[in-house]
């Protein structure tokens, strides 16, 4: 195993980890592709387009710490794409701070974000190494158009969107899943407030159609600017094209709280998982960028000032995988100025972000002061 390839993609043999792949066999980055089962992750690297001239390695790698600190040792950043978060990611973590390592994630699950933050956070920051969830379309995208009405002085209130029109994997449905099990919160004058269960509203789109919405969770956002002293509220909310999904998690919302959440972990996770295999295939096909559209959108707000930014983006999860393979190509090259737990536009910067998304075709930008 040699330490020429700096960086690892864990769970290489799944829909996002081969898009991380394909991204930074374009960046001309070695990297090593890991995973449990070899077999898997060689088929999935052999669909990644162009990648006879990549420089890689794959790994077999059993999901516990020991193993997975042996596998770190040498390199630089690990991109971790293994869900749910909550249940699989705090070891991958732990691996990361013993071989000194810096961690990457495509996570959108607000309780593990705020778990690995208190569990984490400190020990990173001690050693210099960098934990950023969340770098992903969900939540790296809109935290962008936040940190664009932010550079108006006063805002102090953030009401942000999303849209897309995706067929979420079966290891994003095993996360949501996972979202209805834990409390979901939204920043109110700088504190975090946990939502009453799922809350659902009317959203106006940006060009006129109206949808049913949800918190999805709590999203990232609020966990982010948590900290920033700029901030007395965040609040986020998500509606998909297919309304059906919204309508999913009701139920199950419902059906947790009425039986469900008297079953026991061990006996409730795998029903779970099974109710997640049965909405979605575990591997669409490729996201077509006619037709995988997203908007992201926030308003800013202050006493007498008002900004807005928003995003239209063409296919989430390669957005993903372009946002992964930048930012750990970014930390292989050079030291980064901050430590701990960190959000993507703190560590990476909003505009530069945004700027690897155009390059690539991937997303447009349009931001205003309002007043």
């Amino acid at each position: 195993m040699s330490s020429n390839y700096p960086i690892v993609i864990y769970g290489a043999s799944g829909y996002t980890g081969r898009l991380i792949a394909e991204y930074l066999r374009d960046l001309r980055v070695p990297f090593v592709a890991a995973g449990r089962s070899r077999a898997r992750i060689e088929e999935a690297m052999r669909v990644v387009p162009g990648i006879e001239d990549a420089q890689y390695e794959i790994v077999e790698v059993d999901h516990d710490v020991d193993a997975l600190t042996k596998l770190f040792q040498g390199r630089r950043v690990v991109c971790n794409t293994v869900g749910p978060f909550t249940r699989k990611g705090p070891v991958v973590i732990d691996a990361a701070l013993r071989a000194g390592i810096h961690y990457l994630d495509t996570t959108g699950e607000q309780a593990y974000m705020l778990d690995v933050r208190e569990r984490f956070g400190e020990e990173f920051r001690k050693a210099g190494l960098l934990l950023v969830p969340s770098l992903a379309y969900m939540y790296a995208v809109s935290e962008i158009t936040a940190r664009f009405c932010l550079e108006t002085e006063g805002v102090d209130s953030l009401d942000m969107f999303g849209y897309g029109v995706a067929v979420p994997t079966q290891a994003s449905t095993q996360s949501i899943f996972d979202i209805v099990r834990n409390k979901a919160r939204y920043l109110v004058d700088h504190e975090l407030v946990e939502y009453n269960g799922v809350e659902v509203r009317d959203v106006q789109l940006p060009g006129g159609s109206v949808l049913k919405a949800t918190h999805w969770g709590g999203t990232a956002n609020p966990v982010w600017f948590h900290d920033d002293p700029r901030v007395r509220n965040c609040k986020m909310t998500v509606a998909l094209s297919n309304q059906d999904i919204y309508k999913r998690v009701l139920e199950l919302e419902r059906a947790y709280k009425v039986q469900l959440q008297w079953i026991p972990d061990e006996h409730l996770i795998p029903l779970l998982d099974k109710l997640a295999a049965t909405m979605t295939p575990s591997m669409p096909p490729r996201e077509s960028r006619s037709v995988h559209r997203s908007i992201d959108w926030c308003h800013g707000r202050g006493n007498n000032v008002a900004s807005t930014c928003t995003i239209y983006g063409t296919g989430g999860y390669l957005m993903t995988g372009a946002l992964q393979a930048y930012c750990a190509t970014r930390l292989i090259r050079g030291t980064p100025a901050v430590a701990g737990f960190k959000s993507p536009s703190e560590v990476f910067g909003h505009r530069e972000l945004m700027g690897a998304l155009q390059s690539y075709g991937l997303a447009s930008v349009t931001h205003q002061r309002i007043v």
